[in-house]
Protein backbone atom coordinates (compact mmCIF):
# COMPACT_ATOMS: atom_id res chain seq x y z
CA UNK A 1 0.00 0.00 0.00
CA UNK A 2 1.04 3.45 -0.51
CA UNK A 3 1.21 6.34 1.92
CA UNK A 4 -2.23 8.05 2.02
CA UNK A 5 -2.53 11.18 0.00
CA UNK A 6 -4.85 14.22 1.35
CA UNK A 7 -6.57 16.27 -0.59
CA UNK A 8 -8.68 19.29 0.68
CA UNK A 9 -11.76 19.54 -1.14
CA UNK A 10 -13.48 22.40 -2.77
CA UNK A 11 -16.74 21.35 -3.91
CA UNK A 12 -17.77 18.78 -1.26
CA UNK A 13 -20.68 16.89 -2.11
CA UNK A 14 -20.31 13.21 -0.92
CA UNK A 15 -20.05 10.58 2.45
CA UNK A 16 -21.25 7.37 3.99
CA UNK A 17 -23.97 4.53 3.59
CA UNK A 18 -23.02 0.82 2.12
CA UNK A 19 -21.70 -2.24 3.95
CA UNK A 20 -21.06 -5.10 2.34
CA UNK A 21 -20.74 -6.13 -0.90
CA UNK A 22 -22.84 -5.08 -3.98
CA UNK A 23 -26.45 -5.51 -4.71
CA UNK A 24 -27.07 -7.65 -7.66
CA UNK A 25 -29.58 -7.14 -10.04
CA UNK A 26 -32.58 -9.51 -11.21
CA UNK A 27 -33.84 -10.17 -14.42
CA UNK A 28 -32.48 -10.03 -18.19
CA UNK A 29 -30.24 -7.42 -17.78
CA UNK A 30 -27.44 -8.13 -15.35
CA UNK A 31 -25.51 -4.74 -13.14
CA UNK A 32 -24.51 -4.30 -9.85
CA UNK A 33 -25.20 -1.31 -7.46
CA UNK A 34 -23.36 0.36 -4.39
CA UNK A 35 -23.82 3.12 -2.30
CA UNK A 36 -22.89 5.81 -0.34
CA UNK A 37 -24.13 8.86 1.56
CA UNK A 38 -22.48 12.33 1.92
CA UNK A 39 -22.52 15.29 4.14
CA UNK A 40 -23.00 18.00 1.83
CA UNK A 41 -23.61 20.71 4.94
CA UNK A 42 -27.10 21.38 4.29
CA UNK A 43 -28.53 20.78 7.46
CA UNK A 44 -30.66 17.37 7.67
CA UNK A 45 -30.33 16.58 4.10
CA UNK A 46 -27.89 14.16 2.70
CA UNK A 47 -26.66 13.25 -0.95
CA UNK A 48 -26.90 9.63 -1.83
CA UNK A 49 -25.02 8.85 -4.52
CA UNK A 50 -25.98 5.45 -6.18
CA UNK A 51 -23.59 3.79 -8.73
CA UNK A 52 -24.00 0.75 -11.12
CA UNK A 53 -21.88 -1.00 -13.40
CA UNK A 54 -22.71 -3.16 -16.04
CA UNK A 55 -20.82 -4.97 -18.83
CA UNK A 56 -21.14 -3.28 -22.40
CA UNK A 57 -21.75 -6.56 -24.41
CA UNK A 58 -25.26 -7.13 -22.51
CA UNK A 59 -26.67 -4.53 -25.08
CA UNK A 60 -28.02 -4.75 -28.65
CA UNK A 61 -25.58 -2.51 -31.06
CA UNK A 62 -27.34 -0.36 -33.73
CA UNK A 63 -25.58 -0.25 -37.46
CA UNK A 64 -23.53 2.68 -36.39
CA UNK A 65 -21.83 0.43 -33.34
CA UNK A 66 -23.76 2.20 -30.55
CA UNK A 67 -26.11 0.98 -27.85
CA UNK A 68 -28.30 3.26 -25.94
CA UNK A 69 -29.62 2.29 -22.16
CA UNK A 70 -32.05 4.18 -19.48
CA UNK A 71 -31.52 3.95 -15.92
CA UNK A 72 -34.28 4.73 -13.49
CA UNK A 73 -33.70 5.46 -9.98
CA UNK A 74 -36.24 5.87 -6.82
CA UNK A 75 -35.89 6.33 -3.15
CA UNK A 76 -38.89 5.41 -0.72
CA UNK A 77 -39.70 5.07 3.05
CA UNK A 78 -40.74 1.97 4.20
CA UNK A 79 -44.57 3.19 3.94
CA UNK A 80 -44.06 3.01 -0.01
CA UNK A 81 -44.09 7.20 -0.62
CA UNK A 82 -41.19 8.27 -2.85
CA UNK A 83 -38.92 10.81 -1.59
CA UNK A 84 -37.06 11.30 -4.68
CA UNK A 85 -37.02 9.68 -8.11
CA UNK A 86 -34.65 10.58 -11.42
CA UNK A 87 -34.06 8.69 -14.62
CA UNK A 88 -31.87 9.28 -17.60
CA UNK A 89 -30.35 7.75 -20.48
CA UNK A 90 -26.80 6.35 -21.52
CA UNK A 91 -25.46 6.68 -25.12
CA UNK A 92 -22.25 4.65 -25.46
CA UNK A 93 -20.13 2.47 -27.81
CA UNK A 94 -20.42 -0.72 -27.64
CA UNK A 95 -17.58 -3.18 -27.41
CA UNK A 96 -17.24 -6.66 -26.74
CA UNK A 97 -15.46 -6.60 -22.96
CA UNK A 98 -15.25 -4.39 -20.69
CA UNK A 99 -17.61 -2.42 -18.30
CA UNK A 100 -19.40 1.06 -17.68
CA UNK A 101 -20.31 2.84 -14.31
CA UNK A 102 -22.91 5.49 -14.33
CA UNK A 103 -23.79 7.17 -11.48
CA UNK A 104 -27.05 9.27 -10.27
CA UNK A 105 -27.27 11.43 -7.10
CA UNK A 106 -30.89 11.69 -4.88
CA UNK A 107 -31.38 13.53 -1.56
CA UNK A 108 -31.68 11.91 1.28
CA UNK A 109 -32.85 11.84 4.79
CA UNK A 110 -31.99 9.86 8.15
CA UNK A 111 -33.68 6.54 8.66
CA UNK A 112 -34.48 3.65 6.69
CA UNK A 113 -34.97 3.36 2.94
CA UNK A 114 -35.21 1.40 -0.03
CA UNK A 115 -33.16 2.41 -3.60
CA UNK A 116 -34.79 0.61 -6.37
CA UNK A 117 -32.53 0.59 -9.95
CA UNK A 118 -33.94 -0.14 -13.22
CA UNK A 119 -31.96 -0.42 -16.34
CA UNK A 120 -33.44 -0.96 -19.70
CA UNK A 121 -32.04 -1.59 -23.48
CA UNK A 122 -34.13 0.87 -25.43
CA UNK A 123 -33.52 -1.23 -28.57
CA UNK A 124 -35.14 -4.27 -27.27
CA UNK A 125 -36.27 -3.68 -23.67
CA UNK A 126 -35.20 -6.11 -21.95
CA UNK A 127 -34.83 -4.90 -18.22
CA UNK A 128 -32.49 -5.36 -14.79
CA UNK A 129 -33.67 -4.37 -11.85
CA UNK A 130 -31.77 -3.90 -8.29
CA UNK A 131 -33.11 -3.25 -5.13
CA UNK A 132 -31.41 -2.45 -1.74
CA UNK A 133 -32.30 -1.84 1.92
CA UNK A 134 -30.48 1.63 3.79
CA UNK A 135 -30.58 2.74 6.83
CA UNK A 136 -28.74 5.91 6.80
CA UNK A 137 -27.49 7.63 9.85
CA UNK A 138 -25.42 11.23 9.95
CA UNK A 139 -22.36 10.95 9.76
CA UNK A 140 -20.28 12.40 12.65
CA UNK A 141 -16.64 12.48 11.63
CA UNK A 142 -16.33 9.45 8.58
CA UNK A 143 -17.72 9.35 5.66
CA UNK A 144 -18.12 5.75 4.39
CA UNK A 145 -15.28 3.65 2.42
CA UNK A 146 -15.68 3.88 -1.05
CA UNK A 147 -13.32 1.60 -3.22
CA UNK A 148 -12.78 2.39 -6.40
CA UNK A 149 -10.68 1.17 -9.77
CA UNK A 150 -9.17 4.24 -10.66
CA UNK A 151 -9.42 8.06 -9.22
CA UNK A 152 -7.56 10.99 -11.02
CA UNK A 153 -7.49 14.61 -11.18
CA UNK A 154 -10.59 16.17 -13.28
CA UNK A 155 -9.82 18.38 -16.15
CA UNK A 156 -10.89 22.26 -15.34
CA UNK A 157 -14.50 22.59 -15.70
CA UNK A 158 -15.40 18.56 -15.72
CA UNK A 159 -19.48 18.00 -15.08
CA UNK A 160 -18.36 13.86 -14.64
CA UNK A 161 -21.08 12.93 -12.16
CA UNK A 162 -18.18 10.83 -11.01
CA UNK A 163 -16.38 14.31 -9.79
CA UNK A 164 -15.29 14.70 -6.38
CA UNK A 165 -14.04 17.98 -5.58
CA UNK A 166 -10.50 18.11 -8.19
CA UNK A 167 -10.76 14.12 -8.48
CA UNK A 168 -12.57 11.56 -10.66
CA UNK A 169 -13.57 8.30 -8.55
CA UNK A 170 -14.60 5.27 -11.10
CA UNK A 171 -15.85 3.19 -7.92
CA UNK A 172 -15.82 -0.19 -8.13
CA UNK A 173 -20.08 -0.94 -8.42
CA UNK A 174 -19.17 -4.57 -8.47
CA UNK A 175 -17.04 -4.51 -5.38
CA UNK A 176 -15.01 -7.36 -7.56
CA UNK A 177 -11.73 -7.11 -8.56
CA UNK A 178 -9.43 -9.83 -11.07
CA UNK A 179 -6.09 -10.14 -10.60
CA UNK A 180 -3.51 -10.13 -12.23
CA UNK A 181 -5.53 -7.32 -14.55
CA UNK A 182 -6.75 -5.57 -11.17
CA UNK A 183 -3.46 -5.62 -9.05
CA UNK A 184 -4.28 -2.21 -7.34
CA UNK A 185 -7.65 -0.88 -6.45
CA UNK A 186 -8.36 2.31 -4.45
CA UNK A 187 -10.02 4.18 -1.60
CA UNK A 188 -11.94 7.20 -1.30
CA UNK A 189 -13.40 8.38 2.28
CA UNK A 190 -13.95 11.75 3.67
CA UNK A 191 -13.30 13.00 7.37
CA UNK A 192 -15.56 15.40 9.01
CA UNK A 193 -15.05 18.46 11.72
CA UNK A 194 -11.55 16.69 12.67
CA UNK A 195 -10.07 20.03 11.91
CA UNK A 196 -6.08 20.88 13.61
CA UNK A 197 -6.36 16.81 14.93
CA UNK A 198 -3.38 14.75 14.22
CA UNK A 199 -4.61 10.73 13.61
CA UNK A 200 -3.39 7.40 13.31
CA UNK A 201 -4.74 5.31 10.32
CA UNK A 202 -4.22 1.75 10.34
CA UNK A 203 -5.32 -0.46 7.02
CA UNK A 204 -5.17 -4.20 6.69
CA UNK A 205 -6.17 -6.94 4.11
CA UNK A 206 -7.94 -9.41 5.89
CA UNK A 207 -9.23 -12.45 4.35
CA UNK A 208 -12.51 -14.51 4.99
CA UNK A 209 -11.57 -15.92 7.89
CA UNK A 210 -10.21 -12.03 9.48
CA UNK A 211 -6.62 -13.57 9.04
CA UNK A 212 -4.43 -10.47 7.93
CA UNK A 213 -2.90 -10.95 4.57
CA UNK A 214 -1.28 -7.42 4.43
CA UNK A 215 -0.54 -4.57 7.08
CA UNK A 216 1.42 -1.71 7.18
CA UNK A 217 2.55 0.54 9.31
CA UNK A 218 -0.04 3.68 10.51
CA UNK A 219 -0.29 6.70 8.46
CA UNK A 220 0.28 9.89 10.40
CA UNK A 221 -2.23 12.11 9.01
CA UNK A 222 -2.30 16.16 10.44
CA UNK A 223 -5.46 17.69 9.64
CA UNK A 224 -5.39 21.57 8.96
CA UNK A 225 -6.94 23.44 11.62
CA UNK A 226 -10.14 25.08 10.34
CA UNK A 227 -10.97 21.88 7.74
CA UNK A 228 -14.39 21.08 8.27
CA UNK A 229 -14.23 18.30 5.39
CA UNK A 230 -10.70 16.70 3.75
CA UNK A 231 -10.79 13.90 1.67
CA UNK A 232 -8.35 10.68 1.89
CA UNK A 233 -7.37 9.05 -1.01
CA UNK A 234 -5.73 5.55 -0.59
CA UNK A 235 -4.14 2.70 -2.68
CA UNK A 236 -4.11 -1.27 -2.22
CA UNK A 237 -2.19 -3.81 -3.79
CA UNK A 238 -3.38 -6.54 -4.49
CA UNK A 239 -0.54 -8.68 -5.75
CA UNK A 240 -0.64 -10.28 -2.64
CA UNK A 241 -4.09 -11.69 -2.86
CA UNK A 242 -2.99 -15.47 -3.86
CA UNK A 243 -6.33 -17.53 -3.81
CA UNK A 244 -9.97 -16.11 -5.04
CA UNK A 245 -12.83 -15.66 -2.66
CA UNK A 246 -13.65 -12.84 0.20
CA UNK A 247 -11.72 -10.65 1.41
CA UNK A 248 -12.11 -7.04 3.41
CA UNK A 249 -10.19 -4.18 3.37
CA UNK A 250 -10.02 -2.69 7.40
CA UNK A 251 -9.30 0.51 8.32
CA UNK A 252 -9.01 2.18 11.87
CA UNK A 253 -8.25 5.18 13.07
CA UNK A 254 -7.02 6.51 16.55
CA UNK A 255 -6.14 9.94 18.11
CA UNK A 256 -4.02 10.13 21.16
CA UNK A 257 -4.19 6.37 21.72
CA UNK A 258 -7.94 6.10 21.40
CA UNK A 259 -10.08 4.64 18.58
CA UNK A 260 -12.08 7.25 17.08
CA UNK A 261 -13.42 4.98 14.05
CA UNK A 262 -13.20 1.73 12.23
CA UNK A 263 -14.63 0.58 9.17
CA UNK A 264 -14.31 -2.66 7.36
CA UNK A 265 -15.13 -2.97 3.74
CA UNK A 266 -15.65 -7.15 1.85
CA UNK A 267 -14.75 -7.20 -1.41
CA UNK A 268 -14.30 -10.55 -3.85
CA UNK A 269 -10.65 -10.92 -5.32
CA UNK A 270 -10.95 -13.19 -8.58
CA UNK A 271 -7.57 -14.91 -9.65
CA UNK A 272 -7.20 -15.90 -12.75
CA UNK A 273 -6.53 -19.62 -13.59
CA UNK A 274 -3.30 -20.08 -15.76
CA UNK A 275 -3.84 -20.52 -19.65
CA UNK A 276 -2.33 -23.96 -19.75
CA UNK A 277 -5.09 -25.22 -17.30
CA UNK A 278 -8.30 -23.18 -17.72
CA UNK A 279 -10.86 -24.67 -19.48
CA UNK A 280 -12.45 -21.75 -21.46
CA UNK A 281 -9.14 -21.41 -23.27
CA UNK A 282 -10.50 -22.59 -26.57
CA UNK A 283 -12.85 -20.02 -26.53
CA UNK A 284 -10.59 -17.27 -25.17
CA UNK A 285 -8.25 -18.01 -28.06
CA UNK A 286 -10.84 -17.20 -30.59
CA UNK A 287 -11.13 -13.22 -29.10
CA UNK A 288 -7.35 -13.50 -28.79
CA UNK A 289 -7.15 -13.36 -32.22
CA UNK A 290 -7.62 -10.05 -32.66
CA UNK A 291 -4.91 -8.92 -31.02
CA UNK A 292 -2.34 -11.42 -32.70
CA UNK A 293 -1.22 -9.46 -34.96
CA UNK A 294 0.45 -6.71 -32.83
CA UNK A 295 3.27 -9.35 -32.47
CA UNK A 296 3.78 -9.86 -36.02
CA UNK A 297 6.70 -8.00 -38.25
CA UNK A 298 4.97 -5.16 -40.69
CA UNK A 299 5.08 -7.88 -43.85
CA UNK A 300 3.62 -10.39 -41.39
CA UNK A 301 1.47 -8.42 -40.67
CA UNK A 302 0.37 -7.10 -43.98
CA UNK A 303 -0.18 -10.51 -45.26
CA UNK A 304 -2.42 -12.11 -42.05
CA UNK A 305 -4.47 -9.31 -42.94
CA UNK A 306 -5.12 -10.42 -46.43
CA UNK A 307 -6.35 -14.14 -45.46
CA UNK A 308 -9.92 -14.89 -44.59
CA UNK A 309 -11.07 -16.01 -41.10
CA UNK A 310 -9.90 -19.94 -41.46
CA UNK A 311 -6.57 -19.00 -43.25
CA UNK A 312 -5.88 -16.70 -40.33
CA UNK A 313 -6.59 -19.17 -37.44
CA UNK A 314 -4.27 -21.48 -39.62
CA UNK A 315 -1.69 -18.88 -39.47
CA UNK A 316 -2.13 -18.47 -35.79
CA UNK A 317 -2.18 -22.33 -35.26
CA UNK A 318 1.25 -22.79 -36.97
CA UNK A 319 2.83 -19.56 -35.44
CA UNK A 320 2.31 -20.77 -31.73
CA UNK A 321 3.39 -24.50 -32.82
CA UNK A 322 6.45 -23.25 -34.01
CA UNK A 323 6.79 -21.35 -30.59
CA UNK A 324 5.92 -24.34 -28.24
CA UNK A 325 5.59 -23.31 -24.59
CA UNK A 326 5.38 -19.49 -25.13
CA UNK A 327 1.19 -19.80 -26.55
CA UNK A 328 0.34 -19.43 -23.15
CA UNK A 329 1.94 -16.56 -21.85
CA UNK A 330 0.26 -15.13 -24.49
CA UNK A 331 -2.84 -15.82 -23.61
CA UNK A 332 -2.43 -15.06 -20.01
CA UNK A 333 -0.97 -11.41 -21.10
CA UNK A 334 -3.99 -11.04 -23.57
CA UNK A 335 -6.35 -11.31 -20.58
CA UNK A 336 -4.88 -9.15 -18.45
CA UNK A 337 -4.84 -6.49 -21.63
CA UNK A 338 -8.31 -7.43 -22.28
CA UNK A 339 -9.07 -6.43 -17.98
CA UNK A 340 -7.24 -3.51 -17.39
CA UNK A 341 -6.54 -1.24 -20.35
CA UNK A 342 -9.74 -0.88 -22.32
CA UNK A 343 -10.15 2.24 -22.82
CA UNK A 344 -12.91 4.89 -24.05
CA UNK A 345 -14.42 2.34 -26.41
CA UNK A 346 -11.35 0.92 -27.42
CA UNK A 347 -10.57 -2.93 -26.42
CA UNK A 348 -7.36 -3.76 -24.45
CA UNK A 349 -5.11 -4.86 -27.04
CA UNK A 350 -5.84 -1.10 -28.94
CA UNK A 351 -4.70 0.65 -26.46
CA UNK A 352 -0.79 2.04 -26.19
CA UNK A 353 -0.58 0.83 -22.68
CA UNK A 354 -2.60 -3.01 -23.94
CA UNK A 355 0.06 -3.16 -27.03
CA UNK A 356 2.88 -2.98 -25.15
CA UNK A 357 2.01 -5.26 -22.57
CA UNK A 358 0.65 -7.79 -25.08
CA UNK A 359 4.45 -7.44 -26.70
CA UNK A 360 6.71 -6.94 -23.63
CA UNK A 361 4.77 -8.26 -20.86
CA UNK A 362 4.54 -7.27 -17.05
CA UNK A 363 7.46 -4.35 -16.51
CA UNK A 364 10.02 -5.02 -14.58
CA UNK A 365 9.07 -1.58 -12.41
CA UNK A 366 6.26 1.20 -13.01
CA UNK A 367 6.92 4.74 -11.94
CA UNK A 368 3.66 6.43 -11.50
CA UNK A 369 2.25 9.81 -10.58
CA UNK A 370 -1.33 9.72 -11.07
CA UNK A 371 -2.33 13.13 -8.58
CA UNK A 372 -0.30 15.77 -9.64
CA UNK A 373 -1.86 19.04 -9.62
CA UNK A 374 0.99 20.80 -11.96
CA UNK A 375 1.50 18.07 -15.06
CA UNK A 376 -0.11 15.31 -17.01
CA UNK A 377 -0.58 11.69 -15.23
CA UNK A 378 1.57 9.20 -16.32
CA UNK A 379 3.35 6.22 -15.88
CA UNK A 380 6.93 5.11 -16.86
CA UNK A 381 7.83 1.41 -17.35
CA UNK A 382 10.53 -0.05 -17.13
CA UNK A 383 11.77 -3.51 -18.24
CA UNK A 384 15.18 -4.64 -16.73
CA UNK A 385 16.79 -7.04 -19.62
CA UNK A 386 19.58 -6.75 -21.40
CA UNK A 387 18.26 -3.65 -23.32
CA UNK A 388 16.65 -1.83 -20.38
CA UNK A 389 13.80 -0.95 -22.16
CA UNK A 390 11.53 2.10 -20.89
CA UNK A 391 8.21 3.37 -22.18
CA UNK A 392 6.24 6.32 -21.16
CA UNK A 393 2.63 6.64 -20.97
CA UNK A 394 0.63 10.14 -20.37
CA UNK A 395 -2.85 11.08 -19.91
CA UNK A 396 -2.51 14.22 -21.52
CA UNK A 397 -6.23 15.07 -21.54
CA UNK A 398 -7.56 13.72 -18.00
CA UNK A 399 -9.83 11.31 -19.61
CA UNK A 400 -8.29 7.92 -17.87
CA UNK A 401 -6.63 7.35 -21.74
CA UNK A 402 -2.93 7.14 -21.31
CA UNK A 403 -1.33 7.26 -24.56
CA UNK A 404 2.67 6.52 -25.36
CA UNK A 405 5.16 9.95 -25.43
CA UNK A 406 8.13 7.94 -25.52
CA UNK A 407 10.02 4.71 -25.64
CA UNK A 408 13.87 3.69 -25.70
CA UNK A 409 13.16 0.64 -27.85
CA UNK A 410 14.16 1.50 -32.02
CA UNK A 411 10.88 2.16 -34.03
CA UNK A 412 8.62 3.03 -31.28
CA UNK A 413 6.39 5.81 -31.01
CA UNK A 414 8.74 8.08 -29.19
CA UNK A 415 8.75 12.41 -28.77
CA UNK A 416 11.74 13.81 -28.32
CA UNK A 417 10.12 16.83 -25.88
CA UNK A 418 7.87 13.94 -24.14
CA UNK A 419 9.16 15.94 -20.93
CA UNK A 420 7.60 19.29 -21.63
CA UNK A 421 4.69 17.60 -22.81
CA UNK A 422 3.59 16.36 -19.19
CA UNK A 423 4.32 19.77 -18.30
CA UNK A 424 2.18 21.67 -21.64
CA UNK A 425 -1.26 20.75 -20.67
CA UNK A 426 -3.82 23.34 -21.19
CA UNK A 427 -7.08 24.40 -18.96
CA UNK A 428 -8.50 22.20 -21.39
CA UNK A 429 -6.17 19.52 -20.86
CA UNK A 430 -4.94 19.57 -24.23
CA UNK A 431 -1.41 19.27 -24.93
CA UNK A 432 0.79 21.40 -27.17
CA UNK A 433 1.11 18.49 -29.39
CA UNK A 434 -1.45 19.16 -32.28
CA UNK A 435 -0.52 15.87 -34.55
CA UNK A 436 -1.81 13.23 -32.10
CA UNK A 437 -5.98 12.33 -32.10
CA UNK A 438 -6.95 12.93 -28.52
CA UNK A 439 -10.51 11.85 -27.40
CA UNK A 440 -12.77 14.04 -25.69
CA UNK A 441 -14.40 12.50 -22.16
CA UNK A 442 -16.48 10.10 -22.72
CA UNK A 443 -18.37 9.88 -19.23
Amino acid sequence: MTGTTTVLLLILAFSAAASGLATVSEGNLQFAIDTAVFNIGAGDTLLLEVYQEVDVAQFSVDSDGMCLFTTEISLSSPAGDTLAWDIWNTPLEWRESGSVVNCGLLPVLEGDWTVAVRMTDVANGIQGLAVRQLSVEYPEHFSDVELARTIMPATEGSVNTLLKGNMIVFPAASTRFSIPGESMIYTYQELYALGGADILRYSKLLDSERVPVFARPPDAISIPDGMETIALIDSLDLSVVREPGLYSLSITYTMNGDTIGGFTRPMIVEVFIPAASNPAVNDFTTRALTGFPILLAQEEGILYHRLDEDARTLYYDNYWNARPGEHSGYLDRYRVVDRRYPSLGKEGWETDMGRVYLIFGEPDEVEADPFSTTQAPYEIWYFYDAEQESFVFADLMGNGDFIQIFSSVEGEVSYPNWQSMLQNVNRGGRTTLDSVDLLDEGF
